[in-house]
């Protein structure tokens, strides 16, 4: 009898313990007990501007102010220069009648060679061991005899549309061998026949030649015989091309790989989607769980990726309030396990939306979409609230960061109302490229003067365009930067109607490995991380020191580590204030962690 009053009593505290507990639970008391914190926070600013006096490094910039291509190629070329804390020399045409002292490189946005007042100390500087670069198509008619010869040109032919890339040469980091056949990606260039000596960089897929060097004397002329295209690519050419400038040019970067997650966490469709479930044989919400979403986190594993997920509430397209809160309780439970599992892997939760209606009024493109437009700011506040209740409700005290619009379509009253129901957005990830005649939201890496930072996605998908890839590797080539997004119902899309699920998994991994084996001293980051890398890229300064021993970078007002791009084809024997690795025959990465950074020269050199 003794012993059964105790099962009794036994019984009645885990039936007790057991109710407690869901009760707990189903007033979310365990989401609350370790809440998952995102708060910015940045070092002490290092070093003295001690070496301020010191000079930049000054690259002279001769241009045409009368050709519009000519004036474009001067504006990106002092743009990169900038960003990489040098000097852009600017002189127009008409007034190049002399060379400036101490110049670490000349580059001739022109194809008017021959009229360039000063040709004949530009021949001189290079046959004394400078190099110069001529970034324009060539013609025939403005380049003298002896200059064609120069440049590495036997002769010089009609212009023409040359089609896709190859890349022979190791001017780009990372990009020997690569290469792709489009019959949409092309680029203006002039026939040209080369000296057997010219060196050939880059070339249409065909084998054409778009960039090529050739030595005279003791220096060499850099030769891009191209139009400028309606894309930034031109950014990730130029700097490699800069890189050349200097047997030891050095240049700082930012150094991130960044994925974004468009649409994640977010409602799950019901149902079976047709081709998923031939393929699978599962329905969506399965899909998802055991093969969508483990294959990301062992990507992300595998690839050394964090994600950077945007959170989307709902898909029905309210404009106008009140806003309700979702009923759908599993979109809710999606958001508390797959956010969970997203934060544990190392990433971060942004957002997209409360729905997937771009925050901006009438005129900004969402015809063609099928959105409705939002009839004032106070409507996109109020639904952005309801958004910012649903995440808090699950995440208590979690700071949001970054924000991706959907569509890629944000108005200025949209960024006002994200600004004012999310104090700590700090990140705004649109398009890096596109139409100038898209109504898009397209954006260049900055720092806004409120703080808050674009930092744009560069390519898409699971299998994502040659001509996408092209992109991206030219963005890390100019400034150090890889961005990708993915949103997980693609394989819904009409565009991806002829890839099956093993395809696109196939596909994701043979990119973010050859990205891995291509620019494998990429740091993974989220979009937080990005924006306190960008602050503290565009915030430091340095100056640069060279000698027969060695070189030394003098760097000041950074809170982090700073990466440097160093090519040079000389032996390093030891480094101090920080590290090295060398990635290719011609180039090192530098990681600088202290202010006062050197490099010892080993002593025999190529």
């Amino acid at each position: 009898m003794k012993g059964f009053k105790k099962e009794i009593w036994v019984t009645f505290f885990i039936v007790a313990a057991l109710g407690i507990f869901f009760q707990l639970n189903r007033l979310d008391v365990f989401l609350h007990i370790n809440p998952w914190s995102n708060n910015a926070s940045m070092g002490e600013a290092a070093g003295k501007e001690d070496y301020a006096g010191l000079p930049r490094e000054r690259v002279l910039v001769i241009y045409d102010a009368g050709e519009v291509q000519s004036v474009l190629r001067r504006h990106m070329i002092e743009k990169i220069l900038t960003e990489q804390k040098k000097e852009a020399v600017r002189l127009p045409l008409h007034k190049a009648e002399g060379l400036p002292e101490d110049l670490g490189g000349i580059v001739v946005a022109t194809n008017r060679l021959k009229d360039i007042p000063c040709l004949p100390e530009i021949e001189q500087y290079v046959a004394e061991g400078g190099t110069v670069l001529v970034l324009s198509q060539l013609q025939d008619d403005l380049l003298t005899d002896s200059l064609r010869q120069k440049l590495g040109v036997l002769s010089v032919g009609q212009e023409h549309n040359a089609y896709g890339v190859r890349v022979p040469g190791s001017m780009y980091i990372g990009l020997q061998g690569f290469g792709f056949d489009s019959a949409v990606y092309s680029t203006s260039i002039a026939e040209v026949r080369l000296l057997p000596e010219s060196e050939v960089e880059v070339t249409s897929a065909d084998g054409q030649p778009v960039v090529w060097s050739h030595r005279d004397g003791k220096g060499r002329y850099f030769v891009c015989n191209k139009r400028e295209r309606d894309d930034k690519n031109s950014y990730g050419m130029y700097t490699a091309m800069l890189g050349q400038l200097h047997e030891d040019y050095a240049y700082p970067v930012m150094n991130m790989k960044l994925y974004f997650i468009d649409d994640f966490p977010s409602p799950v469709p019901e149902g079976k989607f047709e081709r998923i479930y031939q393929e699978t044989g599962m329905n969506t919400a399965d899909f998802y769980r055991k093969l969508w979403w483990p294959e990301m986190l062992n990507n992300g594993d595998k690839y050394n990726v964090k994600y950077t997920g945007l959170v989307i509430e709902t898909y029905g397209s309210q404009v106008k309030g009140e806003f309700a809160p979702l009923s759908d309780g599993s979109a809710r439970l999606g958001l508390i396990v797959y956010g969970r599992e997203l934060l544990k892997a190392g990433g971060e939760l942004g957002i997209h939306g409360y729905n997937h209606q771009s925050l901006a009024p009438a005129g900004y493109g969402q015809d063609h979409l099928g959105y409705n437009t939002w009839e004032s700011q106070g409507d996109m506040e109020e639904s952005l609230r309801e958004l910012k209740r649903y995440i808090e409700e699950v995440y208590p005290g979690y700071e949001i960061h970054s924000y991706v619009p959907p569509s890629n379509i944000l108005s200025p009253e949209g960024k006002q109302a994200l600004k004012n129901v999310f104090p700590h957005l700090r990140v705004y990830a649109s398009l890096y490229n596109g139409l100038a005649t898209a109504k898009e939201y397209f954006q260049n890496f900055r720092v806004n003067p409120d703080g808050t930072c674009e930092i744009p996605r560069v390519s898409s998908g699971y299998v994502p365009l040659p001509e996408d890839v092209w992109e991206n590797y030219n963005v890390i080539n100019y400034n150090g930067v890889f961005s990708h997004f993915v949103h997980p119902d693609e394989m819904f899309y009409e565009e991806s109607q002829n890839l099956t699920w093993e395809m696109m998994k196939k596909g994701m991994g043979d990119f973010l490995s050859d990205v891995n084996t291509r620019f494998g001293w990429l740091e993974p980051a989220t979009a937080s991380e990005g924006a306190d890398i960008m602050e503290n890229y565009f915030a430091m300064d340095y100056r640069l020191e060279r000698s027969p021993e060695g070189l030394k970078i003098h760097c000041w007002n950074f809170s982090r580590p700073v990466t440097f791009i160093l090519r040079s084809r000389k032996g390093i024997v030891s480094v101090q204030g920080g590290r090295v690795q060398k990635v290719q025959e011609d180039a090192y990465v530098l990681t600088v962690e202290q202010p006062e950074f050197a490099v010892e020269w080993a002593g025999e050199q190529q």
